[in-house]
């Protein structure tokens, strides 16, 4: 499985820009540039990568200086006499297109007699489009002057580099915190996220520096702080209304493998959900799983222990027994006649339905792998059955019955537990278990070594008295009086 490999940069950044303080677009939102370098609205020349909006912003710069190599984007207009407030979030995001690599600056002022505070960020070129993050949050204190009413972005012209570029700028974003669940990130504690998560705000995986510190580096790795707040517990993140950069997919598979992602863009690794579809699905029986959204797996993987024999299993798709290698599955019916567990055989079982194989021909092994192709995953239902019960989580066990590859039953002591995947009997005083009303054992005894013991015949009726020749149910058993 391959996990390290991203995707082009055209589809790192997340399309979605929900939680976020847009200052100007193209779009809705193209007042309050100031004219200097002649910024003009025009049609998006690339409409591809991390920028598909119809309008952006075109202007021309001949050098690095004040008067020839910036736009001014006034904040004043915009926000009024108080500026831009920059208490919550430090972060600022523009979309850059540009055919030369340079460093791109961004200056925040309350006025040229008050403060600078500059961030640069270092654009590629190539004329494509590209997110750039710039993080005040070492130097935004405004010392005490006030927010910033003046945003400057300067494109930046590099040694050797022709003196006169065409730049467009489109998505000034002041970007909200990351925040998971509705929380902030940093206010989480060290391995206590589990469960279903769902994330908003700005996630990103980049560098920018400080030029008012010496060009001071600045790392931004939102992921790696993200997993430190994971336990392995976590089954699921919702990254959909979270806007990204950079997306270190790895980084939610640390804790848990069976995690799902759902996701606005495709990435090279397993358990991704894009637009109801993921490419592919691994699972095993080592780790909690749980879907909270229905999507199609073009394969999927599941490793798990597995016996020669009969198996329980749990299964967040409909399987059949020939893909699983057994000749039928049966599922749980009820508990009658002496505490037999029935149990109804067919061709196939429905999604999320606890089942056993009757007999599985695969040769088992410690760690075994079951493929599956084209499957619809179901989302994880609350409970899986009440009697016998599938469990998506490692549970513990005790007092309930597990099932070998014989049929036997076997009651858990205090350190049993069942592994997802995997499935249980939470009756008492159940002692065996049929399959379509034949009981997997028969004992032939004399009508006179019968123990005074509760016997009921085929029909579940309690016999009282010396018994007749013939077939009854004793303990759960079928057993034959001569």
């Amino acid at each position: 499985m391959k996990k390290f490999t991203l995707v082009s940069l055209a589809m790192m950044a997340s399309a979605s820009c929900f939680a976020q303080t847009t200052l100007w677009n193209g779009e809705d939102k193209n007042s309050g540039l100031w004219d200097r370098c002649n910024p003009t609205t025009v049609d998006n020349p690339l409409k591809e990568g991390v920028n598909t909006s119809d309008k952006c912003a075109k202007f021309t710069i001949t050098g690095n200086d004040w008067e020839h190599g910036d736009i001014v984007l006034d904040l004043k207009s915009l926000y009024g006499e108080g500026g831009l407030d920059m208490t919550k979030s430090k972060r600022l995001s523009i979309m850059v297109k540009k055919s030369h690599a340079s460093n791109v600056k961004i200056e925040l002022s309350a006025g040229a007699n008050t403060y600078t505070k500059r961030i640069a960020s270092w654009c590629d070129g190539g004329d494509k489009w590209q997110k750039l993050v710039f993080d005040f949050t070492t130097n935004c204190n405004f010392e005490g002057k006030g927010n910033p009413t003046e945003l400057a972005i300067y494109p930046g012209i590099e040694d050797g580099q022709e003196p006169s570029q065409e730049i467009y700028v489109d998505n000034i974003v002041l970007e909200d915190i990351p925040t998971v669940n509705g929380g902030s990130i940093w206010d989480v504690a060290e391995g206590s996220l589990t469960g279903k998560l769902e994330l908003t705000g700005g996630y990103f995986k980049t560098e920018c520096s400080n030029v008012d510190n010496g060009w001071e580096k600045i790392y931004i790795d939102d992921f790696a702080e993200l997993n430190k707040k994971l336990s392995a517990d976590v089954t699921s993140i919702d990254m959909r209304k979270a806007s990204t950069l950079n997306v270190d997919i790895n980084q939610f598979f640390f804790k848990n493998p069976n995690i799902i992602v759902y996701a606005d863009a495709a990435y090279d690794h397993a358990n991704v959900v894009v637009n109801g579809t993921a490419a592919s699905v691994d699972l095993t029986d080592a780790n909690a799983f749980n879907a909270p959204y229905d999507f199609t797996a073009k394969s999927v993987k599941l490793t798990r222990s597995l016996q020669n024999g009969i198996n329980s299993f749990v299964l967040p798709f409909k399987v059949s027994a020939n893909e699983l290698g057994a000749s039928k599955v049966a599922t749980y019916k009820s508990c009658d006649l002496g505490n037999v567990a029935n149990f109804e055989t067919a061709e196939s079982v429905v999604a999320n339905t606890p089942f056993l194989t009757t007999d599985l021909t695969t040769d088992a092994k410690e760690a075994s792998e079951l493929n599956f192709t084209n499957k619809v995953i179901v989302a994880t239902p609350e409970t899986l059955s009440t009697d016998f019960v599938g469990v998506y989580t490692r549970t513990n066990a005790e007092g309930k019955y597990g099932i070998d590859e014989k049929g036997n039953l076997h009651k858990g002591g205090a350190d049993a537990y069942v592994n997802p995947f995997h499935a249980y009997l939470n009756v008492e005083g159940v002692t065996s278990v049929a399959f379509d009303g034949s009981v997997t054992e028969i004992n032939n005894i004399a009508a006179d070594k019968v123990a005074n013991t509760a016997v009921y015949d085929l029909s579940g009726r309690r016999v009282n008295g010396k018994l007749q020749k013939g077939l009854y149910i004793m303990n759960g058993k079928k057993v034959v009086v001569k």
